[in-house]
């Protein structure tokens, strides 16, 4: 295994972020090795809730247990890289220049009384969820770093940032990514190199029972009738390179929206934490992002309030008579809102604004379906 004290390239950190993701490892790890980005580096996942002010460090390494609390006690709210790192693009990586001049910060309190006591001069920071005000962020800061080693701790960064996006996104927007919490709504299945079924939980089983594509043979074999598919499992295992990640799409029955899956091959990192397992899959429904995807269209076509309720029940599955009886109006004025709503977006069915929900919802997660992660 590499050594600490050297810079990880993001292949390593990637190893180190899907089995935490699996819940086969701590996620402290990740973030205590992601330290060796930058020099004397120090790494953060908080957050930052614009509406309520709230704002908190949910997990940390190479930071003082006081000064951690200190943050979330007072300096959260005087941070001023925070303004442009609400407004950035997300995924976006910049270092600390590119969001406040370094003349300019020296002259905040938040510099001055925080980060100097600390010998923090410069980091970098990205944006990986942006939801009604709440922010999450992951951010890595150090002493003052040479141009060359901020351009390369930037680029691995960025590198990673599919990756820990699925990640947080997986966990709950980053919130309660301790301890390899594992959302309830995927499922997991191990596989070895024949295709053999070491372990599936429930979740996974009900998900393969939904599309014709894949199931469980008598003899615990996995059975894989979609060729793009099992095309990405052969190659995931006769790889010789050292991590493999991939995501895929298969369909389900009655029209349902694709099952998209996440296959996983460990590499050495990984092999440390993952015994008896070749490759991991990870089955994800992606309905669930529907929530997200009705708020950005609404936000998009410039929808009233009223008309987003619609939209969140058509995404929903509801008909037009539950929408009428929960908000104790007739089926004729949900009806009347609704043609404003084909009016204003250019749908004629509800079947097509489900569609552009959808590929709203799924719009974050396109630069996700690249396999290569080997820094280039």
């Amino acid at each position: 295994m590499p050594s600490k004290t050297t810079a990880p390239d993001a292949v390593e950190l990637i190893d180190h972020l899907y089995p935490a993701l699996f819940g086969e490892a701590p996620w402290q790890n990740f973030v205590d090795r992601s330290c060796s980005l930058l020099p004397n580096g120090r790494t953060v996942l908080f957050y930052q809730d614009k509406t309520s002010g709230a704002g908190a460090m949910s997990l940390t390494a190479g930071l003082d247990a006081g000064m951690v609390k200190k943050f979330n006690d007072h300096y959260h709210s005087v941070n001023p890289w925070i303004d442009h790192a609400m407004i950035r693009f997300l995924g976006k990586v910049l270092q600390a220049d590119e969001m406040l001049a370094q003349a300019d910060l020296r002259r905040t309190e938040f510099f001055q009384d925080y980060l100097r006591p600390q010998d923090i001069e410069t980091g970098l920071g990205v944006t990986l969820h942006r939801q009604q005000g709440l922010h999450v962020f992951f951010s890595i800061v150090s002493a003052d770093a040479t141009e060359e080693q901020i351009a390369s701790a930037k680029h691995c960064t960025t590198l990673l940032v599919p990756h820990l996006y699925r990640a947080f996104r997986a966990q709950g927007a980053g919130m309660k990514m301790v301890g390899g919490l594992q959302s309830t709504s995927e499922g997991v299945l191990q596989i070895d190199a024949r295709l053999q079924v070491v372990a599936a939980d429930a979740r996974a089983l009900l998900l393969l029972a939904e599309t014709d594509a894949l199931c469980v043979g008598p003899v615990g074999r996995l059975i894989c009738k979609d060729a793009n598919l099992l095309a990405c499992l052969q190659h995931q295992l006769s790889s010789e390179d050292p991590t493999a990640v991939q995501h895929v799409y298969v369909k389900r029955k009655e029209g349902a929206l694709p099952l998209r899956i996440c296959l996983y091959r460990p590499g050495n990192v990984g092999r440390t934490y993952l015994s008896g397992s070749h490759c991991f899959m990870r089955l994800e429904d992606p309905a669930l992002s529907l929530p997200e995807g009705a708020r950005r269209f609404c936000s998009i076509h410039g929808l009233t309030d009223a008309e987003a309720v619609i939209v969140s029940g058509i995404a929903a599955g509801h008909t037009l008579a539950q929408m009428a009886a929960v908000r104790k109006t007739s089926q004729e004025t949900v009806r009347t809102q609704l043609k404003t709503i084909f009016w204003k977006t250019g749908c004629h069915r509800q079947a097509d604004i489900i569609r552009q929900v959808a590929i709203i919802a799924q719009s974050n997660d396109t630069y996700l379906t690249a396999s290569p992660i080997k820094p280039q």
